[in-house]
């Protein structure tokens, strides 16, 4: 039988509100979520756990400590050698403007570098009005592309090595995490685990993440980790919550290898005076456009083609300093 894990003392630390708080340390940050993700935590703990934190606003430690403890017991594929994994976590789709994330992923496989998505087909809707229907999801477009998710850690090696590109489920890459982004349903409010799952880097070897915020206490947050893990990433403000560039307003893209930031991309000051043209945002029809551009049918975005540029440009110099 699993011994249960006593959050008590844990509480009194996070759930004194978001000025009376103590912030857990690393190491204390990730016992609790091990604990949590072993299932050793009871119910009334993890939810008043959840609550505290998201009241309170994860700390850099905290966040630092429940990633160590998420990716020691995450799935991991076997990527081809030779080249870093770009790791693109896509979590929310999109509702306003056609998803360009298969696009740009498409495009990175397409310069040579290896490409894994994690994701979910939706974020658990919240209770009553405003939920994710109204979203396109990355893998309805990826599937009109003949991309199936795969369902097994060996399925995503072998698709990353016969085409470039994988796409695995949050169940599959972490099904504690999953779970616990699934209490959205019960909760009606986001946790820590929504954080966690666009932070993962379920591969082997050297690894790009792709990462986004919406809201700039969130950026600086993101910048701090990645300053204090020293691992490579492209940190950008958000398109829809999706780390894809903006085709009418592209975004600054920070570059982070090894704990120093540089800027990647200049953001544009104001839109565009020229528009790409884009097609319409169901899955059928950006499905349809980014195969008229893998044809030489349509131009790449302008946008795009400059992510993917810095995109290959930083797993270069990750590679030089490997």
């Amino acid at each position: 039988m699993t011994e249960p894990y006593a959050c008590a003392p844990l509480i009194r630390e996070i759930g004194r509100g978001k000025d009376g708080s103590r912030a857990l340390a690393r190491d204390q940050a990730g016992e609790l979520m091990g604990a949590i993700l072993d299932g050793r935590v009871s119910e009334l703990e993890l939810g008043a756990v959840l609550l505290a934190l998201r009241m309170k606003g994860e700390s850099v430690s905290e966040v630092a400590g429940f990633l160590d403890a998420a990716q020691a017991r995450m799935t991991r594929v076997e990527a081809p050698p030779g080249r870093p994994v770009v790791v693109l976590p896509t979590y929310n789709g999109s509702r306003h403007a056609p998803n360009l994330v298969p696009l740009l992923a498409w495009t990175v496989a397409q310069a040579g570098l290896p490409v894994l998505l994690h994701g979910q087909a939706s974020d658990p809707a919240r209770p009553g009005a405003g939920s994710n229907a109204a979203r396109v999801p990355t893998i309805d477009i990826l599937e009109q592309l003949g991309i199936e998710a795969s369902p097994d850690a060996g399925a995503a090696s072998r698709a990353l090595g016969d085409r470039g590109l994988a796409y695995l489920p949050l169940a599959v890459v972490s099904p504690g995490l999953a779970w616990l982004v699934s209490l959205r349903r019960i909760l009606g409010v986001r946790n820590v685990a929504h954080t966690l799952a666009k932070l993962l880097r379920p591969v082997q070897g050297p690894s790009l993440l792709l990462s986004a915020y919406t809201h700039p206490e969130f950026g600086a947050m993101l910048a701090e980790l990645f300053a204090l893990r020293r691992e490579a990433a492209l940190l950008m403000r958000a398109t829809e919550g999706e780390a894809v560039a903006n085709t009418r307003r592209p975004q600054r893209i920070a570059r982070w290898l090894d704990g120093i930031e540089t800027t990647a991309v200049e953001g544009a000051e104001r839109a565009e005076a020229e528009l790409p043209a884009l097609p319409a945002r169901e899955a059928a029809a950006t499905a349809a456009w980014v195969r008229a551009i893998q044809q030489g049918q349509e131009p790449l975005p302008a946008a795009i083609a400059a992510q993917r540029d810095a995109i290959v440009a930083a797993a270069a110099r990750l590679e030089q300093a490997a």
